[in-house]
């Protein structure tokens, strides 16, 4: 059987800390850190840590036309080399209604340290029968946009006020 059509969005990711204590040696301790950046990019109280690096993550609900959609991710997170990596590994879509089973969502970022802050890229996909229509890419697009936004904003709120607490600690 074929591969469903996907549709594919990736942003830069870019989070300037002016902080004289934010050396690039620093931001890479904390990001080392794995859970704790992850915990304050993502919603504390809706990441379940299922094992070491391995994460439950049920997002807020997500209006698509009619539909409250909302996604629950199995996410693995790990420290390579100098940089954070998150990866999906599985994705529910609670709903949709029809077609749920046949729609597939996939989250992959990557966070470093840079003399200037943080950066790094997330990309997300969908893989559904329903990106072959005008209509269906639109919304996909739509969808991933509003996702890519989402953790652009959480990057500038809840990642850069724990990274000030935990330099502040430091």
């Amino acid at each position: 059987m074929a591969e469903p059509p996907a549709l594919l969005r990736r942003r830069e990711l870019s989070l300037p800390i002016t902080d004289l204590e934010a050396s690039r040696e620093r931001l890479l301790a904390y990001l080392a850190l794995v859970d704790r950046p992850l915990t304050a990019l993502l919603a504390r109280e809706r990441l379940t840590a299922v094992a070491p690096g391995e994460f439950t993550y049920r997002s807020n609900p997500h209006q698509v036309l009619q539909w409250q959609v909302v996604p629950t991710l199995t996410l693995r997170a790990e420290w390579e080399g100098d940089q954070l990596e998150v990866r999906s590994t599985s994705c529910r879509l609670v709903g949709l209604g029809f077609g749920m089973d046949s729609v597939g969502f996939t989250l992959e970022a990557v966070l470093g340290a840079e003399e200037t802050g943080l950066g790094g890229w997330a990309q997300v996909r969908i893989n559904s029968r329903l990106m072959k229509s005008p209509v269906g890419r639109r919304l996909g697009t739509l969808a991933l946009e509003a996702v890519l936004d989402r953790i652009e904003r959480r990057m500038g709120r809840g990642l850069r006020k724990d990274l000030g607490v935990w330099l502040g600690e430091g």
